[in-house]
C-alpha cells in the first residue's frame, strides 16, 4: 500500500486535481453517485454490480484513502478524469503523453509509446476506460507508479 508521502509531488498534484474534479458536491470525498456520474459521461456506464466488483463495499472515499487503499479502478478513473483534455472518453496518444510528461521530466518517447501500447489493448490507437482499468490492475502499471517506471 502506497502512503502519501512516498508518492512524488508532482504525480500527487496530479491525481488530486482528478479528485476534486470528480468531487462535485466538494464535499472533499468522492462517492458511489459520483463515480458513476462520471462513468456515465463518458458513455462508459458503471452498473451497481461492475462497482462493487471494482470498489467492494465502499460506498465514498476521502482523498487519503484514495491513495492508502490503492483502488487500481480509482486510479483507472482519476487518470482518465486528467488526461482526457477533451472529455470524449478516449485517451488518444497525445493526451497520454501529456499526462506522462506532466508528473516526470524528460522521458524517453520510446518510453511513452510502449506504456501507450500496454494500455491500448484493442489497438485503435486510444485508450478507454475499461483498456485503463485493465491495465491498472496489473501492479507494474498502476497510476502511482506508472510515470516512475516511464523513467526506464
Amino acid at each position: 500500500i502506497e502512503k502519501m508521502e512516498k508518492i512524488p509531488p508532482k504525480i500527487l498534484a496530479i491525481i488530486k486535481k482528478g479528485f476534486e474534479s470528480m468531487d462535485t458536491n466538494k464535499d472533499k470525498k468522492i462517492t458511489k453517485a459520483e463515480i458513476q456520474a462520471y462513468c456515465k459521461k463518458i458513455k462508459c456506464p458503471l452498473t451497481d454490480v461492475q462497482y462493487k466488483t471494482y470498489m467492494g463495499d465502499v460506498e465514498e472515499m476521502n482523498f487519503e484513502e484514495v491513495i492508502e487503499q490503492h483502488k487500481p479502478f480509482m486510479q483507472a478513473v482519476l487518470m482518465m478524469i486528467v488526461a482526457d483534455t477533451d472529455k470524449d472518453g478516449k485517451l488518444t496518444y497525445k493526451e497520454f503523453k501529456e499526462f506522462i510528461l506532466a508528473g516526470a521530466d524528460a522521458v524517453p518517447e520510446e518510453a511513452i509509446k510502449m506504456i501507450f501500447e500496454k494500455f491500448d489493448t484493442d489497438m485503435d490507437g486510444k485508450i478507454d476506460l475499461l483498456e485503463c482499468i485493465s491495465a491498472c490492475t496489473k501492479e507494474e502499471q498502476c497510476l502511482i507508479h506508472i510515470i516512475q517506471q516511464s523513467k526506464y
